[in-house]
């Protein structure tokens, strides 16, 4: 994984800070540079990019006798035969080739893999690299050569950062380009890109920026230092590995030998190259898998992630349901994916006798209540969460005294104020991240605890950005910044360049909140340990090792995937590295990364954590589905989104998340039972208690570094005592009590008592006087809030200051220094002035103070608020993250006004490098006379102008007065002569300045003034205290006291501003109603994972009700291709996706349907591609997207907040499409096994079952005893659903010419089971012995064909009264026979012509139909009887009638037992009055017939249903009995099981319910029976579905 940079080295911003940054540099053969210049030194090659495009490859071979350069390849594939044994030697003999090359004055080196073939493999590329630079650099010869990969394998940023910092000098992906190619060709890239070199040249571009971003997380700046440094660490690889290609990285656990990765490598090989006889059926359809690395797919090569949709439905389960027995299920489910995805799972608990101690009784372990105390939620900033998420979080860790987490967006001042209820909304953890938004005085004094983020765990060394569109009103007024405009969130820490820094960050934010802790989190990695024992000594009180799994779904997949270490490595490491220098008992140790269980938290303490994070299961206890769209603002269940209408969605409780923790409590007190400790601090620390769990098989990490308790290591003890947890606080009071302001205090007691102003000077200030006027600032805070007006409390000083001068001085608080000041003068201003100028008498002895630095690095670093006023130069880095003060400056060096967001600069002077990098807000004036600003100016996405007094801004009319205002404050508080010979001049003077406006500032700050905002751009005059009478140099009156009260409970409320919700969302409501369902052109439709948002969801099309009910065509009508793309459009691509997974037998598309991925490939045109990925998960999708309910629909994450996208109709236009362009067809195996089997029944499940083995090459035989192939498909279901001969039977001539043989009639009846053998037994089918004797085995899959009947009732013997089943198949069998199915089919439908042995047709014409039962079999009863033309139909339900919406005990993602109408229901609609037909809670007592035995009516009486011990039970309703008429009645009740008579048979065992029993194992046996020749699938086997 990728090394990143902490302490002290900070990361680079490689976008905005991309002027130290280059990926140019020399390569080849290097001369001694302490040498004499030669021309030797010249004869080297540029490379501008070390990724190569194809010609600079082509460049490189062939450049052979131009001058020094000798290229030579070197083939680095081995011979398949060779198997694992090969990977190993043929790097050895790689490595003697690369040395042997180089010593015959070889200079370009290239390693390649082009030879890859059926029976050569490749060697990985990192490898080979690696191995080859590690031999040249141990035979003094590397510097004599230039490495080239020129390998398939790169295609990823990561893949090529590897290769280069193990030492290659460049990099050809020649694959990378050929799948581009292939791309193009396929029509997938935009036309505009049609050009082969833009394409290569656009993806060489990508590499390149994600390179940068790469070499900026570890703080280098060019490719020549990043090259070979090796900057990465090892997980999993042996030592053996390791010493031959890696030398001198950390693998502290071992792992994979080189035999593991040839087998590895081998494995891939394989599915490239597959071997003749094992093609699996995916093969046939050529279109590589989805594997999941970023988002969960399913699939057995799929990535395992540990949010996978049954992991989340049961932790919500148990969160909202407070349910031990939900959490039991997690918890499996979770510790099983564990032990595939982390070390802890690897990880087991000794006995405790084994480590001296004895189990003990739950009552005597510590209570919940404690436990949870320790608990904390993870930094989730508001913004990129909802608010209602985000107080939800708080709200609850309130509750049970753990603490929540404002993350870096600061916090909604009205949410520290007590709740009606008595809760809370404040977080207590308020982190600082270090100068990010919102951070104030006021935000500070209300934390109990600090926290310092150094890096984050899902990214580290990397930054963020908070999108424009997530911008409201609310949230930019507590980020102190604008509405609608993005928030960059870097991941430099302008203040923290070396440990130092940290400490004095450290003691800035104990003199702004001396009763808070002070946190720092730290990401694990290798080294970590050292890096808290710094922080440590630096006097942190907590500090954080965040391991690398956590984060959020907006993180870039580069630092997801590639960066940071698991915690428990760098838990370990940290708490022994403590322990060992004697500072463990100093500080807290916390640790988070996807902790989700009491087994979890168990590990983690005994590891060294006192403290435990949890981010990610919160936030599913609340709701979260794990889109991974967080960035998108569209989180569909409205927790990491801004969207009004979206917040609405969300549903969590505090009560959830307490739910959930409380359980994780519960587990955790069990463990402590259960291992012999009474207390957690008791466990805290004692790894020995702690083994590898010896049921992992295979297992090839060696954990003694981890489990290594700290107390027994070799030098333990030697520096200081030994300490497991925190004993003692760090020593701030004795420094803090000794800082100078205290003596501000002191002098200021009449403000703190009555708010008078007052009028102090200081003398001899020193630098070590360190942070001047923030604990003054606190106490103020604390008293006043941020009532006191400016210049409240003026203290002169005299001197050179410290560090940190008036960090976070706080409105009321001027602070001015005659002298010279340090770095982070002003950091985090929040309401303050600070003034400095040089002393007086310098001045008058002919300093110029416009040309001599008076403050340090990064002045005014995150200041909200306020005044500075800089009479001289500043260094670097000006005005960092100023989001609201407004300051002067005679003059800055690089990087002024960085990130700025807010406020108003003036430079008085010339500036450095990279003026205004990523600045997007507030204004900056630059006094440029010489006109040479602009031309050194390289800023983007702002507007730069000159400025003129004769033409206002359009959007700042007041620009050039407040400049005006501005200059006179500084020259009436300072003295400046710079000031005061421009403002001489004005207003010419004016045309001097350049003004430097950000352009989406520019966009909100013209909405605000046509939304009649007014002062939108902020007023100097608030902030500006009052001038003295005769300036700087004049003596300061004190002002009269001032009549002020103390804010109420000492902290103001502050509104929240903004729109309503509810008023969004009716506005949002209006706008869906509106949406279209297709957009014109399919062009259009190209913003992915939108759609949803664009567009409302269009059902299958039907033909009209009065022309499809007058025959038995398919009343489907044709789906418009362009309204199909704009509907696949609506997919959300979801980060976990529940469709296409079931996870119960209630949700989720059972065949494992690659949903999300045809939907995208639909959405782009990419029919083709579409269907072979649908053609990999299911067999016939012409029948599924016919018939199927839809499941998938139900689980449809859209579904939570919207209509569920149409993914049936979706479906079925793939295959249709497939159909019509002929790429559905007939493809025969190209090899045969030899191997026979035999398949007893035609239905879904045996046609399926002969596809697939047919596919792998084997024989396959089906019988079916019906005169049809099809089963359920032709003949239980209707010919207007599905079409038997256009449909199913085109199909079955589909598989006949693959080579499958069929076997119908009497013939496929086997043994004349279930029906008399005809023909004297001669046209009998094969006996069951027969049948095992011909074929190498034999497969059931034959239905659940026994019908529930009603046979305890009496009459049901009366003529009239049939089983559903009956009733459709004699009816289709007849619209079969007849050949006709449409006006006309009643033409020779019934004629006893066709097939004199088939059962009579039963004719609902002119009946009044009744149909007792629902379901789809129900419905299609009442379909046919209004074919038939009945009178009238009415269709009876036992269960009360579903609700309109989900009921609480049927959550999603369960499929929805809502009411719907469907076609049969909407067609008898009309026979009974334009009502509904059904009635529900009816039970049928009796069916009343006539003298000659034919049915009347039915005795009916209602019921109604109640919940009795946990049951429903049914109760009839007294004086509800009637009667109702009847001619003929369909009983669709479902079915009960498979038919025995093959059972018997065929000597199987079955279950209860006859179903056949057979293996479910997931693997070689399943679906064998009893009988180890005959298999079971489908209905028959699992039972009806």
């Amino acid at each position: 994984y990728q090394l990143f940079a902490q302490v002290p080295t900070p990361p680079i911003d490689p976008i905005r800070e991309s002027v130290v940054m280059s990926l140019s540099c020399w390569v080849g053969p290097e001369e001694n540079l302490l040498a004499p210049a030669s021309p030797k030194h010249c004869k080297r090659l540029w490379l501008e990019s070390p990724c190569l495009l194809p010609e600079e490859m082509d460049t490189l071979l062939h450049s052979s006798g131009f001058g020094p350069w000798h290229p030579r390849v070197l083939d680095t594939t081995f011979p398949r035969v060779e198997g694992v044994e090969g990977l190993q030697k043929h790097l050895t003999r790689l490595c003697d080739a690369a040395a042997q090359a180089v010593s015959e004055g070889v200079t370009i080196l290239v390693l390649s893999d082009r030879g890859v073939s059926d029976s050569r493999v490749q060697l990985p590329s990192l490898l080979c690299c690696g191995a080859v630079h590690q031999r040249l650099v141990c035979e003094k010869r590397r510097l004599q050569t230039v490495l080239v990969i020129d390998s398939g394998e790169p295609h990823e940023v990561a893949d090529h950062a590897m290769l280069l910092t193990f030492g290659a000098d460049a990099v050809c992906p020649y694959l990378a380009y050929e799948a581009l190619l292939r791309l193009r060709s396929d029509g997938l890239i935009p036309e505009n890109l049609s050009s082969e070199a833009k394409i290569f040249a656009n993806y060489q571009k990508a590499i390149n920026k994600g390179l940068l971003k790469v070499m900026a997380k570890m703080g280098v700046s060019t490719l020549q230092s990043y090259k070979g440094a090796q900057i990465a660490d090892a997980i999993g690889l042996s030592k053996d590995v390791v010493r031959m290609c890696f030398d001198g990285i950390s693998s502290q656990l071992g792992g994979l030998s080189f035999e593991q990765l040839a087998a590895r490598t081998l494995t891939l090989h394989k599915r490239g190259f597959p071997a003749a006889g094992s093609t699996p059926s995916t093969y046939m359809y050529a279109a590589l898998p989805n594997e999941g690395q970023y988002h969960w797919r399913q699939g057995a090569m799929a990535e395992r992630h540990m949010n996978d949709p049954m992991v989340i439905a049961k932790l919500q389960e148990a969160a909202k349901q407070n349910s031990r027995a939900a959490y039991a299920s997690f918890a499996a489910l979770h510790n099983n994916l564990v032990k595939e995805t982390s070390l802890r799972g690897h990880f087991d608990f000794k006995t405790p006798r084994q480590y001296g101690r004895l189990p003990m009784p739950l009552d005597a372990v510590e209570p919940v209540a404690d436990i949870l105390k320790r608990f904390r939620t993870g930094a989730m900033s508001y913004g990129s969460i909802s608010m209602e998420a985000h107080s939800t979080l708080a709200v609850a860790m309130n509750r049970i005294g753990g603490l929540s987490n404002t993350g870096e967006g600061g916090e909604d001042p009205s949410r520290y104020e007590p709740m009606e209820n008595g809760d809370s909304m404040k977080s207590a953890i308020k982190q600082v991240a270090s100068g990010r938004f919102g951070v104030t005085i006021e935000y500070l004094a209300n934390a109990v605890e600090l926290q310092i983020k150094m890096a984050q765990g899902a990214k580290p060394g990397e930054g963020g950005e908070l999108p424009g569109k997530k911008v409201l009103e609310n949230i930019a007024k507590t980020r102190c910044s604008t509405p609608g405009v993005g928030l960059i969130s870097p991941p430099p820490h302008h203040d923290i360049y070396s440990i130092e820094d940290l400490a004095q960050l450290i003691f800035d934010l104990k003199n702004a909140n001396p009763s808070a802790d002070v946190s720092v989190k730290l990401v694990s990695e290798v080294g970590v340990g050292v890096v808290a024992a710094g922080v440590a000594k630096c006097k942190a009180d907590h500090i954080l090792i965040s391991g690398c799994d956590g984060g959020t779904g907006a993180s870039k997949w580069t630092g997801i995937k590639h960066a940071g270490a698991p915690w428990e490595l760098g838990l370990a490491e940290t708490h022994q590295t403590l322990v060992l220098n004697g500072l463990r008992g100093r500080v807290t140790l916390e640790t988070d990364g996807q902790l989700r269980t009491g087994r979890d938290v168990v590990i983690a303490a005994l590891l060294g954590a006192e403290r435990f994070g949890f981010a990610t299961a919160p936030l599913i206890a609340i709701g979260c589905i794990m889109m991974r769209k967080c960035h998108l603002n569209t989180c569909p269940v409205g927790i990491a989104t801004q969207d009004p209408e979206l917040r609405k969605k969300f549903e969590g409780l505090p009560e959830h998340v307490i739910n959930y923790l409380t359980l994780v409590a519960e587990e955790v007190r069990t463990l402590l039972a259960k291992l012999g400790f009474r207390t957690m601090d008791e466990l805290i620390g004692h790894s020995e208690v702690l083994r590898v769990d010896p049921t992992i098989e295979n297992q090839t990490l060696g954990f003694l570094p981890i489990l290594m308790p700290a107390h027994r290591l070799p030098d333990a003890g030697k520096i200081g005592v030994i300490e497991y947890r925190k004993m003692y606080n760090q020593e701030h009071f004795p420094v803090l009590q000794t800082l100078l302001d205290r003596r501000l205090v002191m002098e200021f007691a009449p403000t703190f008592r009555f708010g008078d102003s007052l009028f102090r000077e200081f003398y001899g200030i020193r630098n070590t006087d360190r942070t001047i006027g923030t604990l003054l600032s606190h106490e103020l805070y604390k008293r006043w809030g941020q009532e006191l007006a400016p210049g409240t409390c003026h203290a002169k000083l005299y001197g050179t200051s410290g560090q940190s001068f008036g960090a976070f001085a706080v409105r009321g608080v001027v602070l001015e220094l005659e002298g010279d000041s340090q770095d982070y003068f002003g950091k985090g201003l929040s309401g303050g002035t600070v003034i400095v100028y040089p002393p007086k008498a310098t001045l008058d002895a002919g300093f110029v103070a416009e040309d001599n630095v008076i403050i340090g690095n990064t002045a005014l670093y995150g200041g909200t608020s306020g005044i500075c006023l800089v009479r001289g130069l500043c260094a670097e880095r000006f005005a960092v993250r100023n989001s609201g003060v407004w300051a002067v400056v005679e003059g800055a060096g690089d990087h002024c006004c960085e990130y700025m967001t807010g406020g108003r600069v003036a430079v008085l002077g010339s500036v450095g490098e990279n003026f205004g990098a990523g600045m997007s807000g507030g204004v900056a004036w630059v006094w440029d006379p010489q006109s040479d600003f602009e031309k050194r100016a390289k800023m983007t996405d702002v507007e730069l102008a000159r400025m003129n007094p004769d033409q206002p801004h359009e959007v700042y009319s007041s620009d050039i007065q407040d400049l005006k205002s501005l200059l006179e404050a500084h020259k009436g508080f300072t003295g400046s002569t710079v000031a005061g010979s421009i403002l001489d001049r004005w207003p010419e003077s004016a045309k001097e300045f350049m003004r430097v406006f950000p352009s989406d500032f520019k966009e909100a700050m013209r909405k605000a003034i046509e939304a009649g905002k007014s002062n939108s751009m902020g007023n100097l005059a608030d902030m500006l205290p009052p001038l003295p009478g005769g300036g700087a140099f004049r003596p300061r009156q004190r002002a009269a006291s001032s009549a002020l009260t103390p804010a109420d409970k000492g902290l103001p409320k502050v509104a929240s501003g903004g729109a309503d919700i509810e008023d969004f969302g009716k506005k949002a409501a209006l706008a869906r109603a509106a949406r279209p369902t297709k957009v014109d052109q399919p062009a259009l439709v190209t913003k992915r994972g939108t759609g949803f948002t664009m567009f409302n969801r269009s059902e299958l099309p039907k033909r009209g009700i009065t022309q499809r009910i007058e025959d038995f065509k398919e009343l489907l009508d044709r789906k418009d291709l362009t309204e199909v793309q704009t509907q696949a459009s609506r997919c959300m691509d979801c980060g976990t996706p529940f469709c296409h997974q079931s996870l119960t037998d209630r949700s989720g598309c059972p065949l494992g349907n690659l949903i999300p991925e045809w939907n995208e490939l639909v959405r782009t045109g990419q029919w083709q591609q579409a269907f072979k990925r649908l053609m990999q998960t299911n067999n016939f999708p012409e029948f599924t997207g016919r018939v199927c309910p839809a499941p998938c629909e139900g689980a449809c994450v859209l579904g939570i907040i919207d209509d569920p996208v149409g993914i049936k109709s979706v479906e079925l236009s793939i295959i249709d499409k497939a159909y019509e362009m002929g790429w559905m067809r007939a493809m025969p195996p190209t090899f045969r096994t030899g191997k026979t089997v035999g398949i007893v029944g035609s239905g879904p499940a045996g046609l399926a079952a002969a596809d697939q083995l047919n596919k792998m090459g084997h024989s396959v035989t089906v019988y079916e005893r019906a005169d049809r192939i099809g089963g359920l498909m032709m003949y239980g279901v209707p010919n207007m659903k599905t079409d038997k001969m256009d449909v199913v039977q085109r199909r079955v001539n589909i598989m006949r010419d693959e080579g499958i043989t069929f076997v119908t009639g009497p013939k496929g009846n086997i043994g004349g089971i279930g029906e008399a053998a005809r023909d004297g037994g001669l046209n009998m089918g094969p006996t069951a012995e027969m049948v095992l004797d011909q074929f190498d085995a034999l497969l059931l899959s034959v239905g659940a064909t026994v019908a529930r009947d009603m046979q305890d009732v009496p009459g049901r013997e009366h003529n009239g009264v049939h089983l559903a089943m009956e009733f459709l198949t004699r009816n289709t069998k007849a619209l079969l026979d007849g050949g006709q199915v449409g006006k006309g089919w009643r033409q020779w439908w019934g004629n006893s012509k066709n097939d004199p042995s088939a059962p009579p047709v039963i004719d609902a014409a002119g009946k009044t139909v009744v149909v007792i039962g629902g379901g789809d079999t129900g419905n299609d009863c009442i379909g046919t009887a209004v074919r038939h033309g009945a009178k009238r139909v009415i269709n009876l339900e036992l269960m009360p009638r579903p609700p309109d919406v989900r009921a609480a005990s049927n959550p999603w993602p369960h499929w929805p037992m809502v009411f719907r109408v469907d076609y049969g229901h909407a067609e008898a609609k009309p026979l009974n009055g334009d009502e509904d037909i059904r009635e529900f809670s009816v039970s049928t007592k009796e069916f009343i017939g006539d003298a000659q035995g034919n049915v009347t009516g039915l005795k009916l009486v209602n019921v109604r249903w109640e919940r009795k011990d946990g049951r429903m039970v049914m109760q009839e309703v007294p004086g509800s009995e009637r009667i109702l008429e009847a001619d003929l009645v369909l009983l669709a009740l479902g079915f009960l099981g498979p038919e025995g008579t093959l059972a018997q048979a065929f000597g199987i065992d079955t279950d209860d319910r006859s179903n056949y029993k057979a293996r479910y194992e997931h693997g070689p046996g399943d679906f064998r029976t009893s009988n180890p020749k005959v298999f079971a699938a489908g209905d028959c086997r699992r039972g009806q579905s």
